[in-house]
């Protein structure tokens, strides 16, 4: 089974499992947090932990609305209004670390008992985010693992980008450096450089083919581009060939 939305072997249903193990070890942190803690700031600048998992649940309701748009036919979009995630983000942050653990429960399973329902025809259904474009509804369970998967380590509490498999970095490293270049999405880079996966052998283009060899080469672990590439690492360990500073990424988004 392949978790890659991209290869024409894969099955969006095949993927819950994959996502209900995620939010398992999400959930194993969370639930460690007391109510001080989660008050406490997470790696994200500006948001405590209960903003996070606050975002988290509400992630799982607005892509909820996406799988409504998909089964239906109706135009469902992900949040109401373009302040309703900030604002139902504030509502939620100053809870309790048991209100904020169980919330995040109730809406990941809300999430995997609809997208359980769709039907092989409701997942080829075209749906929308506020970014990217249109795209097939198969590519919604994806979106939720990336999200436990990254925002798990942005609650800064042992969980890193070492962590991650590699079913699933190899994918998201290839997906992230699609975004740089991609007109749907306001993420661009002004100098193009490839990325080389030192232990699985992966060669990724940024903004130019893999195999135009005069621009710059990033290499390191697989997990470790991913996290530099998405912004959550500085970059320190990463080597660039020929000898020179990282590129500079703009923000992510």
């Amino acid at each position: 089974m392949t978790i890659d939305p991209r290869s024409p072997d894969f099955d969006p249903t095949a993927l819950l499992a994959e996502i209900t193990e995620a939010t398992a070890q999400l959930l194993g942190t969370a639930e460690r947090l007391d109510d001080q803690a989660a008050r406490e700031p997470c790696a994200l600048e500006g948001w405590t932990r209960g903003h996070l998992l606050t975002h988290l649940a509400r992630n799982a309701d607005a892509l909820c609305n996406l799988l409504t748009w998909a089964a239906t036919g109706e135009r469902h979009e992900a949040y109401p209004n373009p302040g309703q995630r900030n604002k139902d983000i504030e509502a939620g942050a100053g809870r309790t670390a048991a209100q904020l653990t169980t919330d995040l429960r109730e809406a990941g399973q809300r999430f995997i008992e609809a997208a359980a329902r769709l039907t092989p025809e409701q997942w080829e259904a075209e749906v929308e985010r506020p970014v990217g474009g249109p795209q097939r509804a198969a590519r919604i369970p994806w979106w939720r693992l990336e999200e436990v998967y990254v925002h798990h380590v942005d609650l800064d509490l042992g969980f890193s980008p070492a962590h991650w498999p590699a079913e699933f970095t190899g994918p998201a490293l290839e997906m992230a450096a699609e975004r740089f270049t991609n007109p749907a999405y306001p993420t661009k880079v002004e100098t193009p450089f490839r990325l080389y996966a030192e232990d699985t052998t992966r060669t990724v283009g940024v903004g130019c083919d893999p195999r135009e060899k005069d621009h710059l080469l990033v290499r390191g672990p697989e997990p470790a581009l991913l996290a530099w590439l998405i912004g959550r690492s500085n970059g320190d360990g990463l080597v660039v060939e020929p000898f020179d500073a990282l590129p500079t990424l703009p923000a992510w988004n």
